[in-house]
């Protein structure tokens, strides 16, 4: 048991004895003061498990919590109450700060709640026991794993992350040492291996983290010879945090409102140095980079290496010394985003879900395949490579992925939540860099699935009815083919070479440079391999259709 549990045991009966005199004590409203709403390894609660928490302080006064309330939906404030069957350890003097372990699991405790929060935007009220008092609430912004997000001082008006939380104590940032980074990768001018979030294709370089731990870059600087230089934001740690040996891709685009990610300025094309300065102004590498044609990277041997190559194929993202995996011909058919009225999972849950549709004639074992929801971390969730005969999809079959951020339910339960206000969802093979599918969506309604329209090869349309594990616009199990009408195009978009799209009058491929680089019939076309970027269709008649396609 920790000192301060120790501290509230002892205190317990003395408190009760306090209580009738507190209740005539003038006390301060309590407040929200940090959350995580991510925790891998950052703070274990009493059975060492590593969950949800938000820790409440109480800046003056003696406060009973007992009869308080919690919830992430404000249209049920009372969704969790704090239990009275123990009345020292949710009494609080003035000063105190508590940690309320929000892990859906009430039966460990008083101060375990019975929800959990999300990742993504979402909101935490604190009510009083009336149940329709707000004595406090914050509606949050995307969170990164590990990193708290709080008021800068114990009950202060502003929130920051802390790279460092700091539960059950006074909030305070508490720096971080430069640890050893690389420069790994660096693509001077681009003009098609890779788009980012705008479908632009800009100049990039990828950091490479060696350390077992998470390292957010944000506050660090990149400069660049000749003066440019930017430094990252603090408020974006979803954007800035590299992963334990993984990667993180800077656009160099002169574009930082963007993302988190962006940086404020283009480099020339030309040989020079770019350095990576941290928070304490310590170097944490520096990089002398040769430009190259057009599309062609210049990059560490290996991660890390000193020496240096050219790559034909860049890498973003991934390791230097990637093995290209093919990924077989499976796409995402379906998703919904706002389940209130759908299909359950195995526990009896209402939760998000993605299906996955293997239209071949051959099985397709999706052990090892990643699916991410941040274009910046391909590699967020990896289907189990023990899952066995489970992730194997028969030919012309289909696979339910749950998208409830709950992957101890089972392994098909993904570790991340859909955000309903639109996002991106990708499918790579297990390379982590190869692209099987991907899907842009908007803002979802309750119950609204978005689905392939032809089933397998259609572009996606929002429909009232989902199906999921089954054909969407199937009858007798016959596919029908009913394009939107006006539309020239029907198929995915993103699309990688070789990839099917369908055209309902032959057109012509033109470049974003005003060059006609090909032809497609009407009906179905093989997207030409070599063609990769960002392309107008546009047919005799001047309908016109913009395709990005993604490298193989």
């Amino acid at each position: 048991m920790n000192m301060r549990k120790k501290e509230r045991a002892g205190f317990k009966w003395l408190a009760m004895g306090w209580m009738a005199w507190a209740t005539s004590v003038a006390a301060q409203t309590p407040v929200l003061n940090e959350l995580m709403a991510s925790n891998d390894l950052a703070h274990y609660d009493e059975f060492f498990e590593f969950d949800d928490w938000v820790e409440l302080y109480n800046p003056g006064g003696l406060l009973q919590l007992a009869g308080h309330h919690l919830s992430d939906d404000p249209d049920n404030l009372t969704k969790y109450t704090i239990p009275d069957t123990d009345p020292g350890t949710t009494f609080l003097t003035p000063g105190d700060h508590m940690v309320i372990w929000l892990d859906k699991d009430s039966a460990q405790g008083v101060l375990h709640a019975n929800f959990k929060l999300s990742s993504e935007n979402e909101g935490l009220w604190f009510t009083a026991p009336d149940g329709v008092t707000v004595l406090d609430s914050i509606v949050y912004p995307p969170q990164q794993t590990d990193i708290s997000y709080g008021r800068s001082c114990d009950g202060c008006e502003t929130w920051e992350y802390f790279n460092v939380p700091t539960p059950e104590a006074t909030n305070a940032q508490i720096p971080v040492p430069t640890p050893f980074l690389y420069i790994n990768e660096v693509l001077l001018e681009n003009t098609g291996v890779l788009v980012d979030e705008s479908f632009e294709a800009e100049p990039w370089l990828e950091i490479y983290n060696p350390n077992a731990e998470q390292v957010n870059l944000g506050g660090y600087t990149v400069a660049v010879q000749g003066g440019a230089s930017y430094t990252l934001p603090l408020d974006n740690p979803v954007e800035t945090t590299i992963e334990g040996e993984g990667f993180l891709l800077l656009w160099m685009d002169g574009e930082p409102e963007e993302g988190g990610h962006h940086l404020d300025f283009v480099p020339a094309i030309e040989n020079q140095t770019i350095w990576l300065i941290g928070q304490d102004m310590v170097i944490a590498d520096e990089y002398e980079v040769q430009a190259s044609f057009a599309n062609v990277s210049y990059g560490r041997q290996f991660d890390g290496a000193a020496n240096s190559v050219f790559f034909d194929i860049p890498t973003p993202r991934v390791t230097n010394s990637l093995v290209v995996i093919p990924p077989a011909a499976v796409v995402i058919n379906e998703c919904l985003t706002f389940n209130t009225n759908g299909l359950v999972d195995e526990i009896g849950e209402l939760e998000d879900w993605v299906e996955i549709h293997n239209a071949t004639t051959a099985p397709v074992d999706l052990s090892g395949y990643y699916i991410t929801d941040r274009l910046n971390n391909p590699t967020k969730w990896r289907v189990p490579l023990d899952a066995g005969s489970e992730a194997v999809i028969a030919p012309d079959g289909y696979l339910l992925l749950w998208a409830d951020d709950d992957t101890d339910q089972g392994w098909n339960h993904m570790g991340f939540r859909l955000n309903n206000n639109g996002e991106a969802l990708v499918l790579r093979s297990p390379d982590g860099f190869s692209i099987a599918d991907s899907v842009h969506f908007g803002v979802s309604q309750p119950d609204f699935s978005y689905a392939r329209i032809p089933n397998a090869s259609g572009p996606f349309e929002w429909v009232a009815d989902p199906t999921p594990i089954a054909c969407n616009d199937c009858t007798d199990a016959v596919a029908t083919l009913n394009p939107s009408a006006g539309r020239l195009m029907q198929g995915p978009n993103p699309v990688r070479a070789g990839q099917a799209v369908w055209l309902d009058a032959s057109a012509q491929v033109w470049s974003v440079e005003g060059k006609r680089v090909a032809e497609l019939d009407q009906g179905w076309n093989a997207w030409p391999q070599g063609l990769s970027g960002v392309y107008m269709i546009i047919d005799a008649k001047g309908r016109a259709e913009r395709i990005v396609v993604v490298a193989n």
